[in-house]
């Protein structure tokens, strides 16, 4: 057995296998350097439930129409910027609709709950005002009076509560039948 000689045909040039290896790391940490990193979004609110109306992006979301086999004509929220690769938000239409009206129908269970609340209360303020009229202490004339007023005030005061806390919510009920009145118009644009 004999060692291979530096014939031709065992003749490597080191030098440019060295070349070689640096040209390809020197590409590789340049290559590195034009990966774009991905845009991060954070989920907004209005994305999650219900009707969205903002992107994650921020862009605004838009009604689309599916033509797949499997969900033919169904509509789906969408953002105009879907096609660039990002996340966005999409949610069937009628997924939305539905998380909507559950929504809107806690807020009025909520409503009604606080009326009976109210009532409940005014029973109570009018069992302790009958109560404290037949005690009639010393101011015969004038205690009945004062409990009226008294009364009165409670009563408004609960009124008044009552009715704000209503047109608060009719407010946020009106807006979103006028969204959803504007997305009727643009889908019957479509």
């Amino acid at each position: 057995y004999s060692q291979p000689s530096s014939s031709e045909e065992y003749d490597i040039d080191i030098t440019s296998l060295l070349q070689a290896e640096a040209d390809l790391y020197s590409d590789e940490a340049d290559s590195r350097h034009n990966i774009a990193e991905p845009v991060q979004y954070f989920p907004q609110s209005e994305s999650d439930d219900g009707i969205p109306k903002t992107c994650y992006c921020g862009g605004e979301a838009v009604v689309e129409t599916s033509y797949t086999s499997k969900d033919p004509g169904r509509r789906y929220f969408t953002c105009g910027n879907a096609d660039d690769g990002d996340c966005h938000v999409w949610k069937w239409w009628d997924v939305a609709v539905m998380e909507e009206l559950r929504d809107y129908q806690r807020q009025l269970r909520e409503v009604k709950d606080q009326a009976n609340e109210s009532d409940e209360k005014l029973v109570k303020v009018e069992q302790i005002v009958g109560e404290l009229a037949k005690k009639k202490t010393g101011i015969a004339n004038g205690y009945p009076l004062l409990v009226c007023v008294l009364l009165s005030v409670v009563f408004l005061l609960c009124m008044v509560v009552m009715f704000k806390w209503v047109a608060e919510k009719e407010n946020v009920l009106t807006e979103s039948m006028e969204e959803l009145q504007r997305m009727k118009m643009r889908l019957s644009n479509l």
